[in-house]
């Protein structure tokens, strides 16, 4: 095995841990949490069996020059043992968030069976006057008002799948929010890139009018034109929530290669790109919950989506399946012990998975939560190479 540890790194980052409080202002504030996952997995394709530990420590760090100036900074340190890093070729890229801008990751110790990765996914400086924000650096910039898919998103679209990020990816980017009263604001952003061509602009106007929040994005990614629409508001005690988006043909995009001889290139597509997505859900008093979703892609593809993934990930976008289903039903058990299960469907191919999980307060800073994948398909279906996964973890926040 090849081991490379970073030493000096490791001391600077248990040092700051030691002594921030006493190296730092007065006005200042630390969070974050050490969580321990155990997993064990089979995917389709090759039927083995692998189990898997994962330790994660998480640390968010507030420094306030004052009551309207503050910078933020916050890192994750994530150690991953076991099979996966051996037997998946490309197990790094799976478990690395690439950004196009700068890289503030690195591999602290990495094996045969081992990577331990330490990452900023929040850097950045926050100033705040009567009606406008500036901010800059890597921050989280969320748009959208589904739960599941949001196709305005253009900076942080993220996996209902990838449930152990709670607080998503970050962009590199420069943000200027204007508020123009306690219920609607505009704001612009820019994501540069080294590449020109993955630079992103965006505006958004947030509006509200009757029971309803509005939202309209025109805007420029990955070098096509693109503007949006999104709402969210209630129909009766339900929740109603969609969002609606044109982009130009992924072919201005620039060329990706094929991702089998045999199948065209997701950039080879000259249709308009149109996204829709409708969001329905309702909660009992009893605490029975329900949630439903179904995103339309008009240049979506109905076969062979499992080859697409590193496309989609290139593209920065969640699926290219032409429709896609979710539902979920959730329920609490007792005040700290909740039941959940959904599944995501896709009906031109017949793959589905489902998730159920159990999430347990067990005291007021230790969290349990246990969720399963299983999926069904055909093996270059959507979901059909997943195959079934088990997922144990312990939370301790602080």
């Amino acid at each position: 095995m090849t081991t490379k540890i970073h030493w000096q790194l490791i001391i600077v980052i248990i040092t700051v841990i030691l002594f921030e409080q006493q190296i730092l202002a007065t006005d200042f504030s630390v969070s974050g949490y050490v969580k321990y996952m155990y997993s064990f997995s089979k995917p389709r394709l090759n039927q083995q069996t692998l189990h898997d530990h994962l330790l994660h420590f998480r640390l968010n760090n507030t420094l306030y020059f004052s009551n309207a100036f503050m910078f933020k900074l916050e890192a994750r340190w994530r150690t991953f043992y076991g099979q996966s890093k051996k037997e998946i070729p490309d197990f790094d890229d799976q478990v690395i968030h690439h950004y196009p801008l700068a890289n503030l990751g690195w591999k602290l110790i990495t094996g045969q069976q081992v990577l331990s990765y330490l990452e900023l996914d929040r850097l950045y400086f926050d100033y705040q006057a009567d009606q406008w924000q500036l901010t800059i650096g890597r921050q989280r910039i969320a748009w959208g008002t589904s739960l599941v898919w949001n196709v305005i998103d253009l900076f942080n679209p993220l996996s209902v799948l990838d449930f152990d990020y709670e607080e998503h990816p970050g962009a590199d980017a420069l943000r200027f929010q204007y508020f123009t009263g306690s219920l609607s604001h505009v704001e612009l952003v820019f994501q540069p890139a080294k590449s020109p061509k993955k630079q992103n602009m965006a505006f958004l106007w947030a509006t509200h009018y009757g029971e309803y929040d509005f939202y309209f994005l025109l805007g420029r990614q990955n070098q096509r034109k693109t503007a949006g629409l999104a709402w969210a508001g209630y129909i009766k005690d339900a929740g109603f929530r969609g969002e609606m988006r044109w982009s130009e043909p992924l072919y201005k995009s620039g060329v990706l290669p094929p991702p089998a001889p045999q199948l065209p290139s997701l950039t080879e597509n000259r249709k308009d790109d149109w996204q829709m997505v409708l969001s329905a859900d309702y909660s009992f008093p009893n605490s029975f919950y329900m949630h439903s979703e179904v995103l339309y892609n008009h240049a979506g593809l109905t076969q062979h989506l499992a080859y697409y993934q590193a496309q989609l990930q290139a593209l920065n976008r969640l699926s290219i399946a032409k429709w896609s289903l979710f539902q979920q039903f959730s329920y609490d058990l007792h005040p700290l012990v909740k039941l959940d299960v959904f599944a995501l469907i896709n009906p031109n191919d017949h793959s589905w998975i489902a998730a159920p999980s159990l999430a347990w307060s067990v005291t007021t800073n230790l969290d349990f939560y246990w969720i399963a994948f299983i999926s069904q398909g055909m093996s270059d279906s959507e979901f059909g190479a997943i195959g079934k996964a088990t997922f144990v973890r312990l939370k301790y926040s602080f």
